[in-house]
């Protein structure tokens, strides 16, 4: 007969975060370093685990009984590590500080730079007892709908780890602007690649998606999205005015996606259909010439 499995390992994703259940029937033995990690796992214990010894940086901290039903939070940036002498199931929610502090802004939040614990002591957290709880629903019954399931689920941890856990960074860390490097990058790619993303330009600048869009606006006075109108709406001026091109043409060669896309942003910048600036400019350009 075949030995029973002596541990169960499930992760569902979203992007940067993750809940995982572990299960282990048998004793782990010390685990090896994950490497430095900028994130935190805030993990729900589910069985009472006494015998065990934990590790950050190599230092040994004091440590009681890990309490099923608590949470604990192990900071990645620590190198934590672990022996636990017997069985163990846990759901550990991965939250890398990064995605927290981008939620937080999407969220008209503040930003973070830790969360406030003390490294092996636990706390009787409802809230996250219901979310491990509700994971380990989703993940036994997985459906049609379990990543709109698990997509909440994320959300209500980071929310609720930003809140209870969560200590801000020192004040107007996020306050200014863009550097002058990533301003004048940002707007070059725009001016040579009229399809480029906002991912793209955040990425180039080092920045998440939501502080790019908000710092580019606090550096322009609009957001990257009007700004590149603006320059699709100029291209679309000197083409009008210098080529018989057909609108539907201009229209691609600019960047928006239809003649009628054109049309209202065209309106809306330059104050007039492109048909109507370009009769404007052929006239302008006929009396100047006779």
């Amino acid at each position: 007969m075949p030995e029973p499995p002596t541990h169960v390992h499930r992760t569902l994703r979203r992007g940067h975060l993750a809940v995982t259940e572990l299960k282990f029937d048998t004793p782990i033995e010390q685990s090896t370093s994950l490497g430095y990690d900028d994130a935190f796992l805030v993990s729900v214990f589910l069985k009472n685990i006494v015998d065990h010894e934990c590790w950050y940086n190599g230092r040994a901290l004091p440590v009681g009984t890990w309490n099923a039903g608590n949470t604990y939070i192990f900071d990645l940036r620590q190198d934590p590590r672990a022996l636990v002498r017997g069985p163990s199931h846990v759901v550990h929610f991965y939250l890398p500080l990064g995605a927290l502090n981008a939620f937080a802004e999407q969220h008209d939040g503040g930003a973070v730079s830790d969360l406030i614990h003390k490294p092996g002591v636990g706390s009787d957290d409802v809230v996250m007892r219901h979310l491990a709880r509700a994971a380990l629903e989703a993940f036994r019954d997985p459906h049609a709908m379990t990543g709109l399931v698990l997509d909440e689920l994320l959300n209500a941890a980071c929310a609720h780890a930003l809140g209870r856990y969560g200590t801000a960074r020192s004040p107007g860390t996020h306050a200014a602007g863009l550097a002058q490097w990533q301003e004048h990058r940002a707007k070059e790619m725009m001016i040579e690649r009229t399809d480029v993303s906002l991912a793209e330009l955040a990425q180039e600048c080092g920045l998440s998606v939501t502080h790019f869009a908000r710092a580019f606006r606090r550096t322009t006075g609009v957001s990257a999205h009007q700004w590149l109108l603006g320059q699709r709406v100029s291209k679309a001026k000197t083409l009008l005015e210098r080529s018989n091109l057909t609108l539907a043409d201009v229209a691609a060669l600019c960047g928006f996606s239809s003649q009628s896309h054109l049309t209202a942003a065209f309106k809306q910048y330059a104050g007039l259909s492109p048909g109507r600036w370009r009769r404007t400019f052929a006239s302008s350009s006929d009396d100047a010439e006779s």
